[in-house]
């Protein structure tokens, strides 16, 4: 078990690691893009600020004779910026966003929406009023109605001929670059009018679980003033000519009664496909399609049982011979026969194991018998030793 709890650690540490370098490698790989998308603006902006000095400083020195700049691509659209510059390609980081929305609640919880009246801090149109058109919120950016106009250059392959070639629309404004304004009540005075908030957080908080939507209120920090919501507006509904009308809505074309299904049976083919193998009822034409299909299936099959070789043949004969003969019987005469070979085997095994133990039994009283010779003890070994020096010594000589 220890050696199974391992391994799962060890391939859950390498899924880890293998992910974590996939997003490293998605991070940079979005982060260089961005990047490039960014110096590619960049540049196009300072490519059309530089002909721009240019055209001022050629029509100021040259005079008539100063190059036409309202030929080509960019007839017509003098003072005009590219359509790429539209809006700021690539991925805004969280990181960024909360900076842009920090005076609004941070990006998550952002206390400004669709309606509301702010007021822009910065650009051309600084100090103006203007009711919020759209919000981006993968880039913290919003669309402020009837401000921030620029012409965009409108491409000669994307407009008509009678078309002009500028259009000028609102541009995009980070959500740093305005504020909230809203009518408030000086206490001291008793006048009511516009202020502009440069903080906002949010309090009561509600998470709902099952839809999962959140709804919280939108507070001024230190004068614990709430400022609501805007009044979101009812979309109005046109009819047209193709519209159904009501009354045909309402009108019963169908009465289920007891004679036939409550149900149309064409409902079956919109519920369930016509030719599902899960279906219960089918066409008359569909299950003749099938049995014929399964007949040729059949068919087959015995065509290639017709075309066996010789020895197929010879080998299928004996099956069905051995299939015709069924399982062989035991006659009494094999019954006796295989008795015989029993007790022959019984009889042998018996006779080898008693040859077994005769030889054991031998074996054990040789061994009993051949009982080895005392040792010599020290004196017997001390005299033995004395004698053998004595004879060893040469005999006296004669005088």
């Amino acid at each position: 078990m220890q050696k199974i709890l391992r391994r799962v650690a060890t391939a859950e540490r390498v899924v880890a690691k293998r992910t974590k370098t996939k997003d490293l490698k998605w991070f940079k790989k979005q982060k260089k893009e961005t990047f490039q998308d960014q110096q590619q603006q960049l540049s196009m902006a300072r490519e059309e600020f530089d002909a721009a000095k240019q055209a001022v400083k050629d029509d100021w020195e040259l005079g008539p004779l100063a190059p036409r700049r309202d030929v080509g691509d960019w007839a017509d659209a003098k003072g005009a910026i590219h359509e790429a510059r539209y809006a700021a390609y690539g991925k805004v980081t969280l990181a960024m966003r909360n900076r842009r929305c920090q005076w609004a609640g941070g990006a998550y919880h952002l206390n400004i929406t669709v309606g509301d009246r702010v007021v822009l801090i910065d650009g051309p149109d600084k100090g103006r009023i203007g009711k919020i058109k759209h919000i981006d919120y993968d880039k913290a950016e919003v669309i402020v109605d009837e401000l921030n106009r620029t012409n965009i250059r409108v491409q000669r392959e994307i407009r008509d001929d009678n078309e002009s070639p500028v259009v000028n629309i609102e541009l995009p404004i980070p959500i740093s670059g305005i504020r909230l304004v809203h009518p408030i009540k000086d206490p001291a005075t008793g006048v009511t009018r516009d202020v502009i908030i440069n903080q906002l957080v949010h309090g009561g908080f509600l998470h709902d679980r099952v839809s999962g939507k959140r709804r919280w209120s939108r507070v001024v920090p230190g004068l614990n003033i709430s400022i609501p919501w805007p009044k979101k507006e009812e979309k109005e509904f046109r009819d047209y000519n193709c519209d159904t009308l009501r009354i045909d809505v309402e009108d019963k074309t169908f009465v289920p009664t007891l004679l036939r299904p409550p149900m149309p049976e064409a409902v079956l083919d919109e519920l369930r496909n016509k030719y599902s193998r899960f279906r219960t009822r089918h066409d008359p034409q569909y299950i003749a399609r099938l049995e014929a299909e399964q007949q040729a299936v059949a068919d087959r099959s015995k065509l290639m049982d017709s075309m066996r070789t010789p020895l197929q043949e010879f080998h299928r004969a004996q099956r069905e011979g051995k299939k015709k003969k069924g399982k062989p019987r035991l006659t009494q005469e094999m019954l006796e026969k295989i008795g015989e070979v029993m007790a022959k085997n019984l009889e042998r095994t018996r006779n080898g194991q008693a040859l077994l133990e005769a030889a054991s039994n031998s074996a054990v009283a040789s061994a009993e018998t051949a009982v080895p010779p005392p040792l010599p003890t020290e004196t017997t070994a001390t005299a033995t030793a004395t004698v053998t020096v004595d004879d060893a010594q040469p005999p006296p000589s004669s005088t």
